[in-house]
């Protein structure tokens, strides 16, 4: 015979619905508020730097009627033979939204913050829904509160969402790159699932494969991770192989390009002992420096969620502590191949994405843990916590009060307020209406030789750099040639 539960776990569990129903709604309704700013601000993003020599064959190709895969071959064969071997990355660079039109170059945050979304949004499903047993309200509790912090606080906003060619190499393939996880874990977690449903992971795999280092090879290493659960569960191995191939080829193709070393033979590289001991120093520099108010409050915040989750997980939770370091060293990985080649940490459009995973490496040792203290520690004081059922409202309250007060506190310096100061003071308009000015002399055929005056207007979340009074400076060389001009500069600064 079926027991029926008690009416008053029914009454509380309805609550608990209710109540998590207007959570998750409240934080899509939020995340959704804060984008607007960011893509209005985007309007006024125009292109800059490598833009242009990317977007050179394609830009011709579209003005005259010719084809632009072939262009996009061009370029991406060039470059492979003699500068850089990540070619899915090269490919998309050359279709900045320039090319067609610079009046079109909005659709940059547009398509930068749809990536990142989209990977975010899917993997949080698979591992919220699928792995730990939650609903859509967990899974989009997880995913908000994922996105709303670092898009706030993303190191360098200009480098993440409003430059194509710097964004494309890196937050697009970072969403790209979580979009071949979920691929992966559904493997792993669904192995009845149809053979055709692969090819779209295996389409990711190439592209991230064949993209920055950084994202190819984080996803490499944790491919094979997830390759070798398949093996020792005997699950899905073929499928589990093919995934990893399609990732693991295109890197292999793309680090032992030609360019490479052609790249390299002018930076100061590190050993690859030095620079995974670097990687390491960097991440934990990096752990700590990014630990900050707004993160810690957000880590409680997701104490709820997370513990629940994890009393439906099948997961046992026995290695806290290992597993806390092969995460970490997973998270420092990130660092290692720019420490080899260039003997840095990167520039802001590579720390962003690291920035971006951080998040996750938190989310994940935060729930294992949690799943640890609720199979090991729990059971034993689950009595005592019984009857004090004045806890919980008096730890939510005060974590409320604190979000809200760190809400005021730092709201100032979120992407969102600034983008609001620059659409409302008018500092972005002024850069594109001056940067749209150039257009008539760059796009009128009797000019050959251009001079402008300096951009007065930088915008600090849109202004890139500008092209110098030397023409022969390649900023000036890529747009000259860009626009078929003899040259292009600044006008000489008077003294």
């Amino acid at each position: 015979m079926q027991q029926i539960p008690p009416p008053n776990s029914l009454y509380h569990s309805d609550r608990s619905k209710r109540l998590r129903t207007a959570l998750a709604v409240l934080l899509l309704l939020l995340l959704a508020a804060s984008l607007i700013p960011v893509l209005l601000e985007g309007r006024y993003a125009r292109a800059s730097a490598d833009d242009y020599s990317y977007g050179f064959y394609t830009h011709f190709a579209v003005q005259n009627g010719q084809s632009l895969p072939a262009a996009m071959w061009r370029t991406v064969w060039g470059n492979w033979r003699t500068w850089q071997g990540s070619f899915s990355a090269m490919a998309l660079m050359t279709l900045t939204p320039c090319i067609f039109s610079e009046q079109l170059y909005w659709l940059t945050p547009v398509v930068m913050l749809a990536s990142l979304l989209l990977g975010t949004f899917r993997l949080s499903r698979t591992l919220v829904c699928q792995w730990s047993g939650g609903d859509w309200r967990d899974w989009i509790c997880a995913a908000a509160s994922m996105l709303l912090l670092p898009i706030q606080f993303i190191p360098s906003p200009l480098n993440s969402f409003y430059w194509w060619n710097g964004a494309c190499y890196y937050t697009f393939t970072y969403g790209v790159g979580l979009l071949y996880l979920d691929a992966f874990a559904n493997v792993l977690l669904r192995p009845e699932r149809p053979r055709w449903r692969l090819l779209p992971g295996l389409l990711c795999g190439v592209f991230v494969g064949g993209s920055n280092y950084v994202s190819a090879l984080l996803c490499l290493l944790v491919g094979g991770l997830l390759l070798l659960a398949s093996l020792w569960l005997r699950r899905a191995r073929g499928k589990a192989a093919t995934l990893f191939l399609s990732l693991a080829i295109p890197f292999l193709a793309s680090a032992l390009a030609p360019g490479n070393r052609v790249r390299q033979s002018g930076l100061p590289s590190l050993p690859p002992v030095h620079a995974v001991v670097e990687s390491l120093v960097q991440a934990a520099r990096d752990g700590v420096h990014w630990l900050e108010w707004p993160v810690l409050l957000l880590c409680l915040a997701w104490i709820p969620l997370l513990f629940r989750l994890a009393g439906r997980c099948p997961c046992q939770f026995r290695w806290p502590g290992a597993f806390a370091v092969l995460t970490f060293l997973l998270f420092a990985a990130q660092n290692t191949p720019h420490f080899y080649a260039a003997s840095t940490a990167g520039p802001l459009r590579l720390r962003n994405i690291v920035y971006l995973s951080f998040y996750w490496l938190l989310l994940l040792n935060e729930w294992y843990c949690l799943g640890w203290f609720r199979r090991r520690v729990f059971p034993r004081i689950q009595g005592v916590l019984r009857g004090r059922r004045w806890a919980m409202p008096l730890w939510a309250a005060a974590l409320g009060i604190a979000i809200i007060l760190c809400t005021a506190v730092q709201f100032p310096n979120t992407l969102t307020a600034g983008c609001l100061r620059e659409l409302s003071n008018g500092t972005a308009a002024a850069y594109a209406a001056e940067r749209d000015s150039r257009l008539p002399a760059l796009l009128d055929p009797a000019q050959t030789d251009v001079r402008f005056p300096p951009i007065v207007h930088q915008s600090p979340l849109l202004y890139l750099g500008d092209i110098s009074t030397d023409p022969d400076i390649w900023t000036n060389q890529a747009l000259a040639a860009f626009y078929g001009k003899a040259s292009v500069a600044l006008y000489p600064s008077r003294k």
